[in-house]
């Protein structure tokens, strides 16, 4: 597919950056207001961080049950149903400003827009922000490792009486001991800092602590991992400077998540088009314009 569309006609067209729930939310109601969005997306399906989740839905009014997989199926038939023009699996190439204009190239297509909006969402934090702990290299074989949040209810089964520790101490890190508590022998949970879940997660985090289903190991620095094919063995230091050693069958690692703007960032650079402005935590700071 190749879009052409003529300068007169681009005034209208906006280039909606991320094929994720706000992307294809942003580019509907561009649609509604008599704009002409084009969506893009470098994966072959829409639906971002949904398009990872196993977990049914209590957030999305009206949608309650479903996965995010499910999520991500409805949400793309309402973008197809309102006939929107996306571009799938379609990296962006180039940004270059033109103007008052902007020359959107990706792999397959290239056009002009008046304007853009910038949806590129987050990604999960993964084992490259854990690779310079000693040993952590073998998590890129093992077979007892899982970093996606979502793969947490596929796992409930196999973990079955097993020990299992869990890095992360935000709603992912404390949600998935709740899970897991009922059929683990016994969870581990690693924070290095505070608990940051909401309050009713971490009320729910005490209880299992206090019925001894859950061991909280908190200000903690994990300093090596040893991985063989029998178990995995956490070295850490605790808030006392001492050195402990723990055992687990399996690991759940939930540090988070984190913008993707680096790929955007470099192609506003090449194209002349300005930096985005980024909070400390590598946010993207927004400007709205009504």
């Amino acid at each position: 597919m190749t879009i052409s569309n003529k300068l007169e006609d681009s005034h209208k067209t906006v280039a909606v950056i991320g094929g994720g729930p706000a992307g294809m939310s942003c580019a509907l109601w561009l649609k509604q207001l008599g704009l002409f969005p084009i969506l893009i997306e470098k994966n072959q399906k829409l639906g971002g961080l949904q398009q990872a989740s196993h977990f049914q839905n209590v957030w999305y009014l009206g949608l309650s049950g479903h996965t995010g997989y499910e999520l991500a199926d409805i949400f793309q038939q309402h973008m197809a149903a309102e006939n929107l023009t996306i571009l799938l699996d379609s990296p962006l190439k180039g940004i270059i400003k033109a103007g008052e204009y902007f020359k959107i190239v990706t792999g397959t297509d290239e056009f002009t827009a008046r304007s853009m909006v910038i949806a590129t969402g987050q990604r999960i934090k993964g084992y490259e922000d854990i690779k310079s702990v000693q040993g952590s290299h073998e998590f890129l074989s093992s077979q007892r490792v899982c970093f996606n949040p979502g793969a947490t209810p596929l796992l409930i089964d196999k973990l079955d009486r097993q020990v299992v520790g869990i890095v992360g101490g935000g709603d992912n890190g404390l949600v998935t001991a709740i899970r897991l508590a009922n059929t683990a022998q016994h969870i581990h949970l690693f924070v290095r800092s505070q608990l940051r879940g909401f309050a009713l997660n971490q009320q729910e985090i005490f209880k299992l602590i206090q019925v001894g289903k859950v061991t909280l190991h908190q200000l903690v620095t994990i300093e090596q991992f040893e991985v063989s094919q029998e178990n995995i063995c956490i070295t850490f230091q605790d808030e006392k400077q001492q050195h402990n050693q723990v055992i687990l069958d399996y690991m759940c690692f939930r540090i988070g998540f984190a913008p993707n703007v680096k790929d955007i960032v470099q192609l506003l650079e090449q194209g002349q088009v300005g930096a985005l402005e980024l909070s400390q935590g590598r946010y993207r700071k927004v400007s709205l314009k009504i």
